[in-house]
């Protein structure tokens, strides 16, 4: 029998080579890398949107307790964050001031950065802005219910 590939001494060898390998292994570091860049660029207004959110809930829970209580709230904002005031007895999540996430900052009706919710609701609606870099989302409050949106 000769050596033509078909016999026992055949010197063929199965499997990679170290070079192949490190190839591959480039291949997919590059693809890696590209994956986590392009994932940190879609979360960018994720931030702006998840403070819009909680402001509104919290705007909402004040509107909760002014009726309840029967009792007058207040919010003060600067643009780095915001607290609500006016009883001993709030909530948790309204006791505290909020700090905004580094980037995201905060704009508020002109005026006095002091807005008060009343009992009886009737105040004039607010418009609240969450900006950072160039993705804005708003939160409208009329005294009773806060809506959120990306502002356009």
């Amino acid at each position: 029998m000769g050596r033509d590939g078909g016999g026992r001494g055949s010197n063929r060898r199965e499997g990679m080579t170290l070079v192949e390998i490190l190839v591959v292994l480039a291949v997919v570091g590059v693809a890696a890398g590209a994956v986590v860049l392009g994932l940190g660029s879609m979360d960018r207004d994720t931030g702006v949107q998840i403070e819009a959110n909680r402001f509104a809930d919290r705007l909402r829970l004040a509107a909760d307790d002014v009726l309840v209580a029967g009792r007058p709230l207040s919010v003060a904002w600067t643009p780095d964050g915001y607290a609500f005031q006016g009883a001993d007895d709030l909530t948790d999540a309204l006791r505290d001031r909020h700090r905004l996430p580094d980037g995201v900052r905060m704009e508020g009706p002109e005026g006095p950065a002091v807005a008060t919710i009343d009992p009886d609701g009737a105040a004039p609606v607010m418009v609240f802005a969450f900006r950072k870099d160039d993705i804005a989302w708003t939160v409208s409050f009329d005294g009773l219910n806060a809506v959120t949106g990306a502002a356009s």
